[in-house]
């Protein structure tokens, strides 16, 4: 007997089969699909759970990359179950597109029963894919070459196994961002879900029993759709270590060339962290940047300024209401606001994949300052490309040298500036990305033996 998540019914517990391993299960045993002939463009469909436009996240950032480069190779359809009425504007490379909304549902004595009883985790479970996924059905034009779903969220809300060989962007694995909340040292942070307890005399500890249910069930579920999908893309060797199973593939974050840097260097005591605010490893990092980093900081260097600049909400607001810090909020041109400041700041304590804006700062030439969570997977080289320091003291001291040394600062830029070039620059990335798409669609059209 096998297990399978009842992705059709969305009823949101485990089955008990006989057969299948997962939604997809049936890919690994030769799916009716189109054989790709020389010179056919592929027929694609990209399913996700946010819309990738404006693209002013990391997730965006690369969903959106991903259908750039999949247009490439084939026709592009896209369906998003998005978390609210957005809908956004399609980009041109696609051919059909459309936006359900997939909403977060209210508690409810329904919906406890369900996360006491379920296996998936409160991201999924908590969402109303009703909608979404009965639209999908009838937007879909079976069988595609290739499925690629951003995110686990849409693979197991959305997904089924006859629109053709699936490709799962987990992005993040999930675990390893939850296993942060939960250290002993830290104070409990709100699940991802958005769960609110009645009384909050009890809400700390509905939240970490939540993380702790979540942090499980992300593992297991993480391990089974690389199971049974045609492939599983992570952001870097390390998280592909981290999941072993199945037919793992690295595919790393990448950016668009800005250009080469700005010759003169910035004379301003001015850092900047760019981030999506509302993500909690990015506010866990703020927290303890202003309380643990600042005060030492604004010894060493009085008239420090570091800008927030990202979307946040009232979180953000009342963490950071000390001296030295701006926030910004989101800008329509991130590159005026890297381009003024001396150095970039990432001090992030959680978190996997590869991070977007470490990227953006090597991609313009910025130096920075971050953890080794922050350069994880990058092949980020302290004192070479960035000053990386976990310390709180030594993160503030790193901080103080790039403010005032500039050689320090024109080897940074240098050398975080060479290793973009030659590892993470969009075009490179996006070259993996239709190997991926093409490899699913031959492995799917050859007859198993």
């Amino acid at each position: 007997m096998r297990e399978r998540y009842d992705v059709a019914a969305n009823r949101a517990i485990l089955l008990v089969v006989d057969d299948l391993e997962g939604p997809n299960a049936e890919m690994d045993s030769g799916p009716e699909s189109t054989s790709v002939h020389p010179g056919r463009r592929l027929r694609v469909l990209a399913v996700g759970d946010v819309v990738p436009w404006p693209a002013r996240d990391g997730y965006r950032l690369r969903f959106s990359a991903s259908i750039n480069a999949l247009s490439e190779i084939g026709d592009v359809d896209l369906f998003v179950g998005a978390r609210g009425e957005e809908t956004g504007v399609p980009s041109p490379v696609v051919q059909r597109y459309e936006a359900r909304p997939a909403p977060q549902m209210s508690p409810s004595l329904t919906m406890a029963v369900r996360t006491c009883v379920s296996r998936l985790p409160s991201r999924i479970l908590w969402r109303d894919w009703h909608e979404a996924r009965a639209r999908l059905r009838s937007f879909v034009r079976e069988p595609y070459d290739v499925v690629w779903y951003s995110h686990a969220d849409a693979f197991i809300g959305l997904g089924h196994p006859s629109f053709g060989p699936a490709v799962v962007d987990l992005d993040n694995l999930e675990q390893n961002v939850i296993r942060t909340y939960l250290a002993p040292s830290k104070p409990p942070i709100a699940s991802s879900a958005g769960y609110r307890a009645p009384r909050p005399m009890i809400r700390g500890l509905v939240r970490r029993m939540i993380n702790w249910r979540d942090r499980i069930l992300w593992s297991r579920l993480q391990i089974r759709i690389a199971r049974s999908a045609m492939s599983t893309l992570v952001c870097s060797e390390d998280d592909r270590q981290r999941l072993r199973h199945g037919r793992i593939v690295v595919v790393p974050n990448g950016y668009a060339d800005p250009g080469p840097p700005m010759e003169a260097v910035v004379s301003a005591p001015l850092l900047v962290m760019v981030g999506l605010f509302t993500y909690e490893p990015n506010l866990d990092g703020v927290r303890w940047f202003a309380h643990e980093v600042l005060p030492t900081l604004r010894h060493l260097v009085p008239d420090i300024t570091v800008r927030l600049v990202g979307r946040h909400d009232e979180r953000l607001l009342s963490t950071v209401r000390v001296p030295g810090i701006t926030i910004v909020g989101e800008v329509d041109e991130i590159g005026h606001e890297l381009r003024h400041a001396r150095g970039v700041i990432i001090p992030l304590l959680s978190g996997s994949g590869t991070r977007i804006k470490a990227l953006e700062a090597l991609a313009y030439g910025m130096p920075m300052v971050t953890t080794k969570v922050g350069s994880e997977g990058l092949g980020v080289v302290s004192d070479i490309h960035a000053l990386v320091r976990d310390d709180p003291a030594e993160f503030a001291r790193a901080c103080a040298q790039i403010l005032e040394d500039d050689a320090i600062v024109r080897e940074l830029r240098r050398n975080g500036r060479k290793l973009f070039v030659d590892h993470y620059e969009a075009g490179s990335v996006a070259e993996r990305i239709k190997h991926v798409a093409l490899h699913a669609t031959l492995s799917a059209s050859t007859p198993p033996r």
